[in-house]
């Protein structure tokens, strides 16, 4: 199977001094594209980096990587500022911001809106929200988005900011199926994480219901949430094959069918 990981963090510190043999074990998994996504501009340069020494290589003509990392899986980042870390002087990184798609930047995220949280403070957290849609409508990049607790909020500043071109995934999707109807009007996909693992709920199957295959994407978000057969932290990419079981199982699907679409729909967002 060729599988993508549609959203993690591999700039986090719980990789340092691993991720070669995080990203072995996630390709010996099957997985062979990995989007991970940059949360505050100091992850911003190693972001980058890491997807340079990583997955640097240029593709062959037929399909494959070449080089040095040609058994690793292919890495693609996004720049953005998480909710819980919005901060009034981060209004000033937003020019730099604005050059992530001439760094090489696939999408603007992680960015969104967190009612679950007291602080930073919400409307601090929309005015930075909006500002970074801002600057991916600007520049045409995909957003990458995280909501708690704020999608009718979330909705609004999309309605009056604009939803880029490129479109945009709410990742950990957890919302109704309601919801869901609403945000696919605005163009918008989902990525599914370690809730796939676990027993499935009646909201759970009738999301899934609507939004596989076209608008359907599958994810780790490591090293947080980790799936329920492997409860240990730090999650890592490898560990998406306990998610893309679990979503199998659900939808009376083959997993295999499951990581072509997920793979497919990535790669129609990200531009694989």
């Amino acid at each position: 199977m060729n599988i993508a990981d549609a959203h993690c963090h591999l700039e986090s510190e719980e990789f340092e001094g691993r991720l070669d043999g995080v990203l072995a074990e996630a390709r010996n998994t099957g997985v062979t594209q990995i989007v991970t996504a940059a949360v505050r501009p100091e992850e911003w340069a190693k972001s980058k980096a890491i997807a340079s020494a990583t997955l640097g290589a240029p593709t062959c003509f037929d399909g494959t990587l070449a080089g040095r990392d040609a058994g690793a899986p292919r890495i693609s980042f996004a720049w953005g500022i998480h909710p819980w870390y919005a901060a009034e002087h981060h209004f000033s990184d937003l020019e730099r911001l604005a050059t992530a798609a001439r760094e090489g930047a696939v999408a603007i995220g992680e960015i969104g809106l967190d009612r679950k949280i007291e602080s930073p403070a919400f409307g601090l957290q929309q005015r930075l929200f909006e500002a970074q849609l801002e600057v991916a409508c600007d520049i045409n990049l995909p957003v990458v988005m995280h909501c708690r607790g704020a999608f009718n909020e979330l909705v609004e500043s999309l309605r009056r900011v604009g939803v880029p071109k490129a479109g945009g995934m709410i990742h950990a999707f957890s919302g109704s199926v309601e919801m869901a109807e609403i945000c696919l009007g605005l163009g918008l996909v989902f990525s599914m994480g370690a809730s796939l693992s676990y027993k499935p709920s009646k909201k759970r199957l009738q999301v899934l219901g609507r939004i596989y295959p076209d608008a359907f994407l599958i994810e780790t978000d490591s090293p947080d949430m980790p799936p329920a057969q492997a409860p240990d932290k730090p999650n890592v990419p490898a560990n998406i094959r306990y998610n893309l079981a679990g979503v199998a199982a659900m939808l009376g699907r083959t997993e295999e069918e499951v990581a072509e679409v997920s793979m497919r729909n990535a790669g129609r967002l990200f531009g694989f």
